[in-house]
């Protein structure tokens, strides 16, 4: 993980001020919050107030974002997702972070950092958390050439951990850490314009829940 560098804050998001019935609508790029919207096709996107929220299992304080896959709220069959906007950042380095809690052996998502509005624009920086198109209980990786890559890095059951990742703009290259424990080596990725939007992607199986808190983006200088 980058070190010694002076940190400014793109977003801190720990939930914590967020209303049941919000989500979706909450703050713009230059707030430390974020902009969160969900980014679904609008006929396949659940509305704000289908957004939960929960304690934290290990018995932290505070709100945590509940993400779900609900089929049943989707007239397409295409993927909704849920996410924020950023104030844009492409030079230096940045890291981004967010705790994650999956509810049961089955529950899983994608995490997506891009520059488009919704899934528009090449998209080569992602990970995957009980991803089925993946793998249920190793994190995955998303390589250069947009494909996935299983680690050898376990997914728990019923426990936070936090999950980092290092960007490097003018290495184009980015690293990730499981609760500040690093998972392989640098991998590069296809540069396509600043960071400008962060997602998480419930996928497969319908009904599957999983918990985000404390989300973070800051730039290194």
């Amino acid at each position: 993980m980058c070190s010694g560098l002076a940190e400014t804050v793109i977003i801190r998001q720990s939930f914590d001020d967020f209303a049941p019935d919000a989500a979706g609508t909450v703050g713009v790029e230059k707030d430390e919050g974020g902009a969160w919207k969900d980014f679904g096709k609008r006929e396949s996107s659940p509305k704000a107030t289908d957004q939960e929220f929960a304690q934290g299992k290990d018995g932290s304080k505070g709100r945590s974002i509940r993400i779900i896959r609900d089929d049943a709220a989707v007239q397409t069959p295409d993927f909704w997702l849920l996410g924020s906007w950023l104030d844009p950042v492409d030079t230096g380095k940045a890291r981004i972070s967010f705790r994650v809690l999956r509810d049961s052996p089955d529950s899983g998502f994608s995490f997506h950092i891009g520059n488009a509005e919704k899934n528009a624009g090449v998209n080569t920086i992602a990970l995957s958390i009980g991803n089925h198109s993946t793998s249920l209980e190793k994190l995955g990786v998303m390589t250069a050439d947009g494909k996935w890559e299983t680690t050898q890095t376990p997914l728990p059951v019923g426990s936070w951990m936090q999950i980092a990742l290092d960007i490097d703009f003018s290495a184009s290259t980015y690293t990730v850490s499981v609760d500040g424990l690093p998972v392989g080596e640098a991998i590069p990725f296809e540069r396509d314009g600043a960071l400008r939007r962060i997602s998480f992607l419930p996928t497969h199986p319908n009904g599957n829940v999983s918990y985000i808190d404390d989300v973070e983006v800051v730039a290194l200088d």
